[in-house]
Formats: C-alpha cells, structure tokens, sequence
C-alpha cells in the first residue's frame, strides 16, 4: 500500500510540470514555425523519453518514471530561459491554448503561464512591442471649382495609376491609366480599342513611339471623349501599344490629355486634383491626321513670300490653326484660320525683311478645337 500511494502521489505531482513543460516545448516550436507533426514529435520526446529511460533501468518502473519526470521536467522549466531568454512565458502560454484547443481557455493558459516564477536576471530582455499605427488627422477638403476634379489614385512614386474614361459614340469604358507624363500620347491595347470599336487599319497615321521596351510604331487612333470625373476632352488621339500596359493598368495617360490641366498630388490624401488650364493646345492630337507643307519664294529686294498649304483629315473642325516659320534662330508664326474637316486651305503671307537663310523650315505650331 505505501508503494502504491507513493506511486500516486507521485505521478499526481508530475502531471502539472510535465504539461506545463510539454507546453512550452510546443510554443518554442510554433514561435519557429515548425512544421506541426514535428514539433510534436520533438515535443514529446523532449519531455518523456529520459524518464522513460530512466524507468528502464529501476526496479519499480512506474514510481521511477514519475519521479523521474517530475525532477526533469522541473529542472526543464528551470533551465529553458537559460537557451531561450525571455521566451518561457509566451511558449507555455501558446503551448497550452494550443492543447486545450479551444478559445475559451486562452484565458487560463495565461494565468498559468503567469504564475510561474519570475525568470532569473540572465535572461535577456523582452523584445520591444512593435507601435500601431495611426494615421494623421486630415485637414479638411477645400471646395472645387468647376473646372476642377480630385480623382484617388494608386501606386507609389512615378507609378500612379487613377481611373478614366473612354468614349466613343454610346460606348464608355472606364479603366485604370498609369499617369505619365513623360509619354506624348495617350496609349492604349488593342483589346481596350475593340471594346470600343476601333481597331487597326491601313490608312491609320503610324508613329514611332519611344517605350521602357524599347522603339515601337504605333497606329494612332481617335476617340471622342476622355473624362477624368466630369471634365471632359474631346477628340483625343490614342496610340496603340499592347507593352505599354501592366499589371494594374492598361495603358499610359500622356500629355496630349495631361497636358490640358494643372495638376496637384496629395500624397496625404492619395488623390490628384486635376484643373483645366485657360488654355489648350490640341496640336498632338490632331497633328497625325494633318498634312503641312510651304513653299518659299524670294523676290528683288530682299521680299520673302510664303505659301502654306495645309489638309485637314480630321474629323473634325480646327477651330484656329498656326503654323510656324523657322529661319535660323528666328522664328514667325502664321495664322491659318478655321480648317474643317477634310477641308484643304492655301495661304499666303509676307515674311518680315530678314537676313538670308540657307533653309527655312515650316512646322505646326496652335490648334484649337
């Protein structure tokens, strides 16, 4: 009888530090994300294979066992801040949530975990606690004006992608456009352009465009309205380039619509405000479709005429167009008036007395819509 109730008291005395030591040997292990049938494996014969051993080799095998994992699983206890500083606590509580398997004991594993002894002065200190992180209070938003919009944007950096629309007669398409104002033309995939009817045709202008793939030609297409919110440009040349697109977007915003507004970041905010300039000039947008030429002639005394002819094929009417005359660093700008659609103009003008050039050159200068 007394070796019996030895036994039992034994193994009662045994029951609380081996599970409080096979818990924290499951927390160490899942604070090191180990792989779980390996953390219990490693767990178990962590804890239990030396007093199994050591019952081996008694006479009364049981009461050796018990004794034998009272005495190491208290000198474990002991011991584990030694080669995990700071670590006991946190390891049987998670061990023992782990074990109990369910949420309502959490509060439990705490408790016990917080009743072991304080761990000795040479374990090292807790790590600090990472600081939540609240976001600054935004001032107010300032009211619009009319010719204003704020549109959110996304990315970082020269990557930032916001929403616009693109319509062609009844059909709209909204889409996320990277802004970049380092490209000329707006840019768009071939199977964006399908949604809105347009596609590739012999008699489109070509360009050479200059892409972070490298050198391209682009076909250069129309549509009838770009809308950044509620502001909107109309007849607006877009450029085909399937490589242009990435992940978040489909193609590039550029300056022929970019150039037409100021525009302000609000990194705080994330949001761009977009503000319609007094002024426009559409000239990239209907250039592809322009035909310019000029012939010069030089008359007794130093009288230079020029004769400017210019073809619309556009689609629609150039409200005022300028060409430009370059003589060496001198420069004069022509007004060629209102040009409609499809239609063909001649003009003559008289330069200002210059001195002789070599060459003069004529170039598209305005275009108003």
């Amino acid at each position: 009888m007394k070796a019996t109730g030895a036994t039992a008291a034994l193994a009662l005395a045994s029951v609380v530090p081996a599970s409080v030591a096979y818990a924290a040997a499951i927390g160490l292990g899942l604070h090191r994300h180990g792989t779980p049938w390996a953390v219990s494996v490693g767990a178990t014969l962590v804890v239990f294979l030396p007093p199994v051993m050591a019952a081996t080799a008694a006479t009364h095998r049981a009461r050796a066992f018990f004794a034998a994992t009272l005495a190491w699983t208290l000198a474990g206890l002991a011991v584990l801040p030694v080669y995990f500083p700071g670590e006991r606590r946190d390891a049987v509580s998670a061990g023992l949530s782990l074990l109990m398997g369910s949420a309502g004991w959490e509060d439990f594993a705490e408790r016990v975990a917080d009743s072991l002894p304080e761990e000795p002065e040479l374990a090292a200190p807790e790590l600090a606690q990472a600081v939540e992180v609240v976001p600054a209070p935004l001032p107010p938003a300032r009211d619009l004006l009319d010719h204003e919009i704020v549109l959110p944007y996304e990315g970082e950096g020269r990557n930032l992608a916001i929403p616009v629309v693109f319509q062609r007669g009844d059909v709209e398409l909204e889409v996320l456009m990277m802004l970049d104002t380092g490209a000329t033309y707006t840019t768009l995939p071939t199977d964006v352009l399908a949604k809105l009817g347009l596609s590739e045709r012999p008699d489109d202008p070509v360009l050479r465009l200059h892409t972070a793939n490298g050198e391209r030609d682009a076909h250069i297409l129309a549509v009838d309205h770009v809308w950044l919110g509620d502001l909107r440009l109309d007849g607006v040349a877009i450029a085909t380039c399937d490589p242009c697109r990435s992940a978040d977007t489909v193609g590039l915003l550029g300056l022929n619509v970019a150039g037409g507004f100021n525009m302000a970041i609000d990194a705080d905010r994330r949001e761009v405000t977009f503000t319609r300039r007094d002024a426009h000039d559409r000239k990239l947008d209907a250039k592809p479709w322009i035909d310019l030429d000029a012939r010069f002639a030089r008359y007794p005394g130093g009288r230079v005429e020029v004769t400017v002819d210019l073809e619309n094929r556009n689609d629609r009417d150039l409200t005022a167009v300028s060409a430009q005359v370059k003589c060496g660093e001198t420069r004069w700008t022509i007004d060629l008036g209102e040009v409609g659609a499809g239609e063909s103009v001649q003009r003559k003008r008289r330069l200002p007395r210059h001195d002789t050039c070599d060459a003069y050159e004529i170039s598209l200068h305005q275009v108003s819509y």
